[in-house]
C-alpha cells in the first residue's frame, strides 16, 4: 500500500522539478574593428554572438586605442575582423602581436572605400558571411539565409534612396575627405575636400575659401568622426549651409545599424535643398 502511494508522489515530484536545460550551442566570440563590421556580424548571427568592437561608432578610427579588456577578449576570441585600413593602426597591431601565431584567425576585410555606399556594403556582406560560415559550418545555412535577406534590404534601401537624391544630381558641394565617396554616390558634385579638424590650419581654410569664393556652393558636408565642426569655418566664410554625416552606425542611439545610418545621412543631405 505504501509503495502504491509513494510511486505517484515520486512521479509528481520528478515532473515538478525544473528540467535540465538543453545544451546551448557555444556563442562565437568575435573582435570587430568597427561598428560597421559589428553590425553585419550581429545581423548574420541574429545577435547570437559575443563581440568586442575596437572603435566605437562615435569615435575616429585614427584616435581610439584598444583597452586591456579588449586584449583579454581577443585572447579567447574565435576571430578578429578588421578593415584593411586598420592593419597598421596601433590598436590593432598591438592586439595582433599579443595573439600567438596560428592560434587565432585574423581576418582583414578587403572591401575598400566607404561601406556606406551600397555596392561596397554588398561586398563587405559577402566577406563577413564567408568568415562566419567558416567559423561555424553547422550554422552556414542560417548565415546564408540571413545574408540573402540583408542583401535584399540593401538593394531595397538603395532603390528607394536614388529617386529621392535625383534632384541633387551635380549639385556643387565641398565635403570632408571621409565622406566624399558617399556624397559622390549620392549624386553631388564634390568640388573640394578637406581633412580632419586637427589637420586643418587657418591657411588651409583661407586657401579653400579663396578658391571657391564667388562660386555657387550648395553646402559644406562634415564627417562626425573626423570633426563635426571641421568645415564650419568654410561654411561661414562661403555663406553656405552646413550638415554633418556619420561614417559609422552607433554614433548615436537613434542610428544603431547600417540601414538607419544610410537613412540618417540621406536625410541630412536633403536638407541642402531646402
Amino acid at each position: 500500500m505504501l509503495r502504491r502511494l509513494l510511486l505517484p508522489l515520486a512521479l509528481f515530484l520528478l515532473c515538478a522539478m525544473p528540467g535540465q536545460a538543453p545544451a546551448q550551442a557555444r556563442l562565437l566570440k568575435i573582435v570587430t574593428g568597427t561598428s560597421l563590421i559589428e553590425d553585419i556580424v550581429r545581423d548574420l548571427t541574429d545577435g547570437r554572438v559575443e563581440t568586442v568592437t575596437l572603435i566605437a561608432g562615435s569615435s575616429c578610427p585614427g584616435h581610439d586605442n584598444a583597452n586591456p579588456a579588449d586584449f583579454v577578449f581577443a585572447a579567447r576570441a574565435d576571430a578578429i575582423l578588421v578593415h584593411a585600413f586598420q592593419k597598421n593602426m596601433p590598436q590593432f597591431v598591438g592586439m595582433a602581436e599579443s595573439v600567438s601565431p596560428g592560434e587565432k584567425r585574423i581576418d582583414v576585410m578587403e572591401t575598400r572605400g566607404s561601406w556606406l555606399v551600397p555596392a561596397n556594403q554588398r561586398k563587405a556582406l559577402d566577406e563577413v558571411a564567408e568568415v562566419l560560415m567558416r567559423l561555424s559550418p553547422d550554422d552556414a545555412p542560417a548565415v546564408r539565409k540571413r545574408a540573402e535577406l540583408r542583401l535584399a534590404r540593401i538593394n531595397q534601401a538603395e532603390s528607394e534612396s536614388l529617386p529621392e537624391l535625383a534632384a541633387f544630381k551635380n549639385t556643387p558641394v565641398i565635403a570632408a575627405d571621409m565622406q566624399s565617396e558617399f556624397v559622390r554616390w549620392a549624386g553631388f558634385d564634390v568640388l573640394e575636400t578637406y581633412r580632419r579638424s586637427e589637420e586643418m590650419t587657418a591657411r588651409d581654410v583661407a586657401k579653400l575659401t579663396d578658391a571657391l569664393r564667388g562660386r555657387k556652393i550648395a553646402g559644406v558636408i562634415d564627417n562626425f568622426q573626423s570633426g563635426a565642426d571641421a568645415g564650419l569655418p568654410l561654411a561661414l566664410e562661403l555663406k553656405a549651409p552646413h550638415v554633418v554625416l556619420s561614417n559609422f552606425p552607433g554614433f548615436t542611439d537613434n542610428v544603431p545599424d547600417y540601414f538607419s545610418l544610410l537613412r540618417y545621412n540621406i536625410t541630412q543631405l536633403v536638407k541642402l535643398g531646402r
